[in-house]
């Protein structure tokens, strides 16, 4: 049995719907499903009855709810009690950054950080917006920093910076060289209908902020779905489709001349950036300080 099982019931509890609680814990309805699916044949229970509008407890799941809740809150204090005495003694950060932005937010906060406070170690650690927040509440990690929406009100959230998004396409499609000065129109995505759009996960917010990108123009139809900016990239490149980057990917150290980034006039193409701790847990002098050289780095980059 997994405690991310017993947290993702809890949601689906809540919810009372597989479609709501995955897209609040940004993941699939098909790992919803095999984690009920683990915690059913375990126990040789059904925790819930499925009906055309939606899902509710069995009796047999309301007991598991209560317990699985229990289970949570005195982990969640465990794990509180256990990282401040380890924090106390080593001066370690435990510190998770989303799976799409550790490439160049990471070395951005190393080159710094490391130089003004050697003694204090750090460990990054990736993940989806959703699995960062779940390990911020267990009490796992002191800080994340991820994209807008914090989904959790326990949370306590401050702004870190805003990263342009970008329209990136091969530099082989006569789209690259149809628009002057690299910029375009919120009307000039419709140009761009016909194209395959390339878009990460698409339970992600990074997705999402893409999509609602075009949605300004149009639906797009034709969508490939991948993993990584780093994949996203190389299939543009090779003018399989198109899609969005952050502004600090299209630099010569990330992309090549095989790539044409657009600036994108008259449409939201900013996405915002916090770091997130919980709430009722004080910070400890280690973290305040990263937070602030963070801050002070982002604001630079920008």
């Amino acid at each position: 049995m997994l405690l991310k099982d017993l947290y993702y019931i809890h949601v689906i509890a809540k919810k009372q719907n597989l479609t709501r609680a995955a897209g609040i814990l940004g993941v699939t309805q098909s790992a919803l499903s095999h984690a009920v699916n683990r915690i059913e044949k375990e126990f040789s229970v059904s925790l819930f009855s499925r009906h055309p509008d939606g899902i509710s407890l069995t009796e047999a799941g309301e007991a598991f709810v209560r317990q699985a809740e229990r289970i949570l809150e005195e982990c969640q204090i465990m794990e509180e009690k256990m990282s401040c005495y380890s924090q106390t003694a080593h001066n370690k950060l435990k510190i998770g950054v989303t799976s799409l932005h550790e490439k160049y937010v990471i070395p951005l906060l190393v080159k710094t950080y490391s130089s003004k406070f050697p003694k204090i170690d750090i460990e990054f650690l990736s993940g989806s917006s959703a699995d960062l927040e779940y390990r911020a509440l267990q009490g796992s990690l002191d800080l994340c920093i991820m994209p807008l929406p914090v989904r959790s009100d326990n949370l306590t959230i401050q702004p870190l910076f805003e990263e342009e998004i970008l329209l990136a396409v091969s530099a082989k499609n006569p789209l690259a060289s149809a628009f002057s000065y690299r910029q375009l129109e919120a009307s000039d995505l419709v140009h761009f209908k016909d194209e395959t759009l390339i878009i990460t996960r698409r339970s992600g917010k990074f997705a999402a902020f893409c999509l609602d990108l075009c949605r300004h123009s149009f639906s797009p139809t034709k969508l490939l779905e991948i993993n990584s900016l780093d994949t996203l990239c190389a299939l543009v490149a090779n003018n399989i489709g198109f899609g969005f980057i952050p502004a600090t990917m299209a630099q010569p150290a990330y992309l090549n001349e095989q790539i044409i980034c657009f600036h994108m006039k008259s449409l939201p193409c900013r996405q915002s950036f916090v770091m997130a701790y919980r709430a009722d847990r004080p910070l400890q002098t280690v973290a305040e300080k990263f937070i602030s050289n963070a801050s002070q780095v982002f604001h630079s980059e920008n």
